[in-house]
């Protein structure tokens, strides 16, 4: 009897063992991904709407301000998570020394201050929107729906309460690239509220990789990419940039000075 509970407590561990495996590489499917993409790349934080591809075609001159926190550790943060994202996409991203010759602006401020900087830099309109979110990213585009200015708001004060520093660095500096809306449809992701990932997993590497593919043009609608968005993911599935990717984004700075 002892031999034949043993054998059933392995059994279950090994099934255990199994399924984690198989839910941590299930998003490779092909028609996953095209769904996580549509969800993140098509959509919109604030509402519905018929969406096009927005993505950088310039270099991008980041000014990072720091109102309040430990600005050493903010800057080691925001710079290892736009060499990741720079490696990615193959867009140029670097800091520069004042905010005049920035394109996208990043704010380390707190909460007392935070409606005050998001009018003065992104309008009235997006300061009502975004009044109770904990970390704040904005987008503009020019006519062609390429992405020509972006603000980011950190309150340092409420990400700290809420455990959510780094994970609001990542994703509003992954949001920004092009990739505005979270959807719960879309796993393992920073992109959705209910994971625990603060860092880039395996899928978020990889729908960058496919909004900055030359074939996705900014403009594109539902249908245009369509012709083209399987055709991408096949061609970095052919290259192993898919299956090697949960190894890869693991081999990061952002993940090694966190300790993972």
């Amino acid at each position: 009897m002892r031999i034949l509970f043993q054998l059933l407590i392995l059994s279950i561990s090994i099934f255990s063992t199994l399924n984690s495996y198989a839910a941590a590489f299930s998003w490779q499917k092909v028609s996953f991904i095209t769904q996580s993409f549509h969800e993140v790349a098509l959509g919109s934080e604030y509402g519905k709407g018929d969406y096009r591809i927005r993505k950088w075609v310039k270099p991008i001159n980041i000014f990072v301000q720091h109102d309040i926190g430990d600005s050493h550790l903010q800057n080691q943060l925001v710079d290892a998570h736009i060499q990741h994202l720079s490696s990615i996409t193959q867009l140029t991203i670097k800091r520069v020394s004042t905010i005049a010759q920035a394109n996208l602006k990043f704010f380390f401020t707190d909460q007392k201050n935070l409606l005050p900087l998001i009018t003065k830099h992104s309008g009235s309109a997006v300061a009502k929107v975004n009044t109770t979110k904990t970390c704040i990213a904005n987008i503009s585009l020019n006519q062609k729906a390429q992405v020509r200015s972006a603000q980011i708001y950190i309150p340092v004060d409420f990400a700290y309460r809420k455990g959510k520093l780094v994970a609001c660095i990542v994703e509003e500096l992954t949001q920004i690239l092009g990739l505005p809306r979270d959807s719960e449809k879309v796993y393992p992701s920073i992109f959705n509220d209910k994971s625990t990932d603060d860092l880039l997993t395996g899928l978020d590497e990889t729908l960058i990789r496919i909004l900055y593919s030359p074939k996705i043009k900014a403009g594109m609608t539902k249908n245009s990419l369509s012709k083209v968005l399987v055709s991408v993911i096949n061609q970095l599935n052919h290259s192993g940039l898919i299956s090697t990717a949960n190894r890869r984004v693991k081999q990061t700075k952002l993940y090694a000075m966190l300790g993972y």
